[in-house]
């Protein structure tokens, strides 16, 4: 099976193509023998970090992450670079006790949490408030990333580490439910809190319908639609 080289315009600059990927590899090659939809990297020997920069940049249509360690500055701003884009879906499940203590409306604020198309949740695991220890991300529906490797530098390219990219869609599937089951817990773990999340609620008046999304930017443009 040959996937078609897909353009890469954030990050690495390189278009991002599965039989290319033995370049993140330090011998620059896999084992023969290796399946069709699958390719494990180990860090600090590889090239994780370039791996998933190429990679993320590559989203079209969405982007599930669920990261225990989130602290690498340059997979952060390709993943604003998709919060700002209306065109990709962004759903991001973080880890509460890896948030740096920064409090959660302040980063909602910052990743554009109440903008079109993006979700973000802070929390822990839906057991006992144990930490949520996921390392993964699912780019539109299709390459899923998981293993040990947390998205800070030290984890990339110093520690022991294990990353496996898979391009099958139904490893995407089963993932994404289990992704989106911890979202959700995460998701009402905050309205517990002291978080503002009223522009988020459905309205309570009778018979309301709950609040359509705000709209895309680029609604207020298209033909037809109404002046302000």
């Amino acid at each position: 099976m040959t996937n078609p080289t897909v353009p890469n315009p954030i990050g690495a600059g390189a278009p991002f193509a599965w039989e290319d990927l033995g370049k993140y590899k330090a011998e620059g090659r896999f084992l023969d023998g290796y399946p069709d939809d699958q390719r494990t990297f180990f860090a600090p020997r590889d090239n994780v970090h370039g791996l998933l920069v190429a990679l993320l940049g590559t989203a079209q249509h969405s982007i599930v992450v669920n990261m225990f360690g989130y602290d690498d500055d340059e997979l952060n701003k390709i993943i604003h670079a998709k919060l700002a884009d209306e065109k990709v879906y962004v759903q991001m499940s973080l880890d509460r006790s890896q948030a740096s203590g920064v409090h959660e409306k302040q980063i909602l604020a910052q990743w554009q949490n109440d903008a079109f198309g993006n979700s973000i949740a802070i929390g822990t695991s839906s057991v006992h408030n144990a930490i949520s220890h996921l390392k993964i991300v699912i780019i539109d529906g299709v390459f899923t990333v998981k293993g040990s490797t947390n998205w800070s530098l030290s984890g990339e390219q110093e520690q022991d580490n294990e990353l496996t990219l898979s391009r099958n869609a139904v490893i995407a599937a089963e993932t994404r439910a289990i992704l989106d089951l911890n979202h959700d817990f995460m998701l009402k773990q905050m309205v517990g809190t002291k978080l503002d999340i009223t522009k988020l609620l459905a309205s309570k008046a009778p018979a309301a319908m709950p609040p359509a999304p705000p709209a895309p930017a680029s609604a207020a443009t298209a033909p037809g639609a109404p002046g302000p």
